[in-house]
């Protein structure tokens, strides 16, 4: 954490800063006082930092939960958003304490239902339905509620890294014969964030060459442009086909659209808090800023996508969301986020180091 006050206050009028502390979400008080505000840990940041599981959201998803640390029996691990590993990684990102001893069940549930080689599976603990967006999801979630040096927590990290290694490609193991990109630009920032809660002197062989790989590929695509104007036309092509078709139907395309050319990704431009497998820009570049990126040319266009969506106050409304889909509404759609608040001020004052 930062130990003096950040640059980008000179912008921040006095009214959004305490806005931020306020003490009805405990997490992003204490956080915007240490990384904004650079302040010490006083008696008081210590006591909002305590209070975490006292956010709404936080102590209603603990409220549902049951006996054994779980909320929905173990086939509907990966129900959207209501299964068990989806609150784990719910907990996370509202940055629920570990000393909690609901929070440490629900951690030894999901780890009761990690795969052999350390990822976790979005159908019933099946290793065919292992997903690196859900393993760094659920990974990253542990980590940061106390598990970050834990072996189980390591184990999940060297999944993704085999995995990468085994593929040639940042990607799930089916999903190359379905998308025109050679990689999954929707993993990419998944997997840096797992790596940025994960102390790199414990990271497994290979993580810092993938954490390299990541940032490149967000680079190349300028975080953004990760949409190939051909995806249509494929995907229109690829259905009308018969199943046994559709194998090798991708690289008979690209032979004859070598050249791909890449628009906007319109999603990415809609901030949300929190999110699931898929991600957007602001939370590309908070990825990126977490595991020690420097920032780069081809990052400004993402970067003044966050400069021109803030309000007059610099906050930042919430433009996607799951409420009305998940245990407990964060925030309001269309309203000023403090999660989202938080983390534009910290990328701009990464963007300006």
């Amino acid at each position: 954490m930062t130990t003096r006050a950040a640059r980008i206050l000179e912008s921040v009028p006095a009214e959004t800063i305490a806005w931020l502390t306020e003490p009805d979400n405990p997490a992003v008080a204490a956080l915007t006082r240490r990384t904004i505000l650079g302040e010490p840990d006083d008696a008081a940041t210590a006591a909002l930092w305590s209070r975490r599981n006292e956010y709404p959201p936080v102590a209603a998803i603990l409220d549902e939960q049951l006996k054994d640390g779980s909320w929905m029996k173990p086939s509907q691990d990966y129900k959207k958003y209501q299964g068990s590993l989806w609150q784990v990684h719910l907990l996370g990102e509202l940055w629920a304490s570990g000393d909690d001893p609901r929070v440490r069940k629900a951690a030894d549930y999901a780890f009761s239902r990690q795969l052999e080689d350390g990822s976790w599976s979005a159908s019933n603990a099946r290793p065919a339905a292992s997903i690196p967006c859900l393993t760094s999801n659920v990974g990253r979630a542990l980590a940061r509620m106390g598990g970050a040096r834990d072996e189980r927590v390591v184990a999940a990290l060297a999944s993704i890294v085999n995995l990468w290694r085994e593929l040639g490609r940042v990607d799930c193991r089916w999903a190359e014969d379905w998308h025109l990109n050679p990689h999954c630009h929707m993993l990419t920032p998944k997997e840096l964030l797992f790596l940025g809660e994960v102390p790199a002197d414990v990271w497994p062989d290979g993580a810092a060459e993938l954490r390299d790989e990541c940032i490149a590929l967000l680079r190349d695509k300028a975080i953004l442009r990760c949409v190939p104007e051909e995806a249509r036309a494929f995907h229109e092509a690829m259905w009308e086909r018969k199943p046994a078709e559709r194998v090798g139907f991708r690289t008979s395309y690209l032979a004859k659209h070598p050249e791909l050319h890449y628009a906007e990704k319109p999603g990415w431009t809609r901030f949300g808090y929190p999110i699931s497998y898929n991600s957007d820009a602001l939370e590309a570049l908070w990825a990126l800023m977490r595991v020690g990126a420097k920032p780069e040319a081809e990052y400004e266009p993402a970067l003044e996508l966050v400069r021109k969506t803030a309000d007059k106050q610099m906050r930042w409304s919430l433009r996607n969301t799951f409420n009305g889909k998940m245990l407990a509404d964060i925030e309001k759609k269309g309203q000023p986020s403090k999660w989202l608040t938080l983390r534009a001020l910290q990328v701009l004052e990464w963007a300006e180091s």
